[in-house]
């Protein structure tokens, strides 16, 4: 049985996306209230969440020019390659993905991204390209496939 009722409700434009971006080069960032931090090279996975117009958010961190208003504004400019994955869902699970990639990646800067919420930080951080990782890939699956 399909539950028609549970897919219509989740198609909407809005959920958690993660951001995968990839650093070719150690770089020193301001990140606004946070300071300046060093990133080394290597794979950010970056979650958010917009609970409204997830593709206008999406679009909007795809931006070379635009206001630094998020912690992740300063990080997108500076990143060598950007990948946006969105998550659709009519419930925001940004902190419990931000918690399932802490057991698979090492974590990001403290309060990275994480001002509005009790978490430790909403980036993480990853020699390897995470698409490679099977890790993440299930706890990809696992939000973007929940069951109703």
């Amino acid at each position: 049985m399909i539950p028609w009722g549970y897919l219509e409700e989740e198609i909407h434009d809005r959920g958690s996306y993660l951001l995968v971006l990839r650093l070719d080069q150690e770089k020193l960032l301001k990140i606004g209230q946070l300071g300046t931090i060093m990133f080394q090279k290597g794979y950010y996975i970056y979650v958010g969440s917009a609970m409204a117009n997830l593709n206008a958010r999406i679009k909007r961190h795809r931006r070379t020019r635009k206001k630094e208003h998020w912690h992740i504004d300063y990080l997108t400019q500076a990143a060598d390659e950007f990948l946006p994955l969105p998550i659709r869902s009519s419930h925001r699970h940004e902190c419990e993905i931000a918690e399932s990639l802490s057991s698979i990646l090492a974590s990001g800067p403290s309060g990275f991204g994480s001002s509005d919420c009790h978490c430790k930080t909403h980036l993480f951080w990853s020699k390897q390209n995470p698409l490679h990782l099977e890790a993440f890939h299930d706890t990809l699956q696992h939000f973007r496939m929940r069951h109703p």
